[in-house]
């Protein structure tokens, strides 16, 4: 006799309805003039720029005072020369009333009121963003940094997304199961959905269970969750809802022949599914469903994360006249 297929007979009996089977700064400022911009006092003539009383040339008594000819009245040596009678008094060439070139009131170059071009306002042109400054075309995400736009997120999953590690614990006992496969349940009525009849299990890896396979020491069947379409959790905690049974072939965990969650919870992942190819088996190179698990057991829990992988041998298909 083929005990998965007497599994399946079981369930069918038990719950009387969908077969429950195993399977899977700068300087801007105007300089102010030095202090000693206005002529010192000592650049106005001296007093004793006027001819002394004593150097005045006097005349004979009785005798018209006439100079001597061809001379001119000349100072004393010790005051400064007196200029020519009818000549405006010049002060000395550094005597000038006008500042020295260094106090000139106007700023020199280096001090001009406008900005060097250092301290232009206005940026120069190294400090307007250039052409470069602009993310270029490799700054945007390249096409391969999104999905194509023909790939849906959902169906992609990798790395971690693709591990099986699912914890099913009773009372102080636990197991560990790390292999997961799904197969289609095709509905009764065409116009509903199509189910999901997942097996995780900790048997042989990468063994697609079959009726005559051999049989893991444990295994959970999830089943009642329709096909996802997105990551919307699908809940249960009545029979025809989503569920978690499990089977003990060790009796480790529990010697009951069926052992079904009290509530549960399966949350989809990611997807790359088509019920509609099972028709012809033109099914997606990537075929698979990823979920995680959290049910309760009357003394226990289930928990974890699966990456279930296509299995024909679980499919269910309605005959059609």
């Amino acid at each position: 006799m083929n005990l998965r297929r007497s599994i399946r007979s079981l369930l069918v009996f038990s719950l009387a309805v969908v077969p429950i089977t195993s399977g899977c700064g700068s300087d801007d400022t105007n300089p102010t003039p030095d202090a000693g911009l206005p002529s010192d006092s000592g650049t106005e003539p001296d007093a004793g720029t006027e001819s002394d009383a004593g150097t005045e040339p006097e005349p004979d008594a009785g005798t018209e005072p006439e100079p001597d000819a061809g001379t001119e009245p000349e100072p004393d040596a010790g005051t400064e020369p007196e200029p020519d009678a009818g000549t405006e008094p010049e002060p000395d060439a550094g005597t000038e009333p006008e500042p020295d070139a260094g106090t000139e009131p106007e700023p020199d170059a280096g001090t001009e009121p406008e900005p060097d071009a250092g301290t232009e306002p206005e940026p120069d042109a190294g400090t307007e963003p250039d052409a470069g400054t602009e993310p270029d075309a490799g700054t945007e995400p390249d096409a391969g940094t999104e999905p194509d736009a023909g790939t849906d997120p959902f169906t992609v999953c990798e790395g971690a997304c693709q591990q099986t590690d699912v914890t099913i614990q009773l009372d102080s006992n636990q197991r560990t199961l790390t292999s997961a496969y799904f197969g289609y349940e095709e509905p009764e009525n065409p116009g509903d959905p199509w189910e999901l009849w997942i097996e995780l299990n900790n048997g042989a890896p990468n063994e697609c269970p079959t009726p005559t396979s051999d049989l893991p020491p444990q295994l959970v069947n999830v089943y009642n969750v329709t096909v996802p379409v997105d990551a919307t959790p699908q809940m249960g905690s009545e029979e025809g809802e989503p569920r978690a049974t499990l089977v003990d072939f060790d009796g480790v965990l529990t010697t009951a022949w069926f052992l079904h969650t009290t509530n549960f919870t399966f949350t989809p992942v990611a997807a790359s599914l088509c019920p509609a190819c099972l028709r012809d088996e033109s099914f997606p190179a990537s075929h698979f469903v990823a979920f995680t698990v959290d049910g309760l057991y009357e003394n226990g829990a289930l928990s974890g994360h699966a990456y279930a992988t296509y299995c024909p041998s679980l499919n269910t298909v309605k005959r059609r006249k």
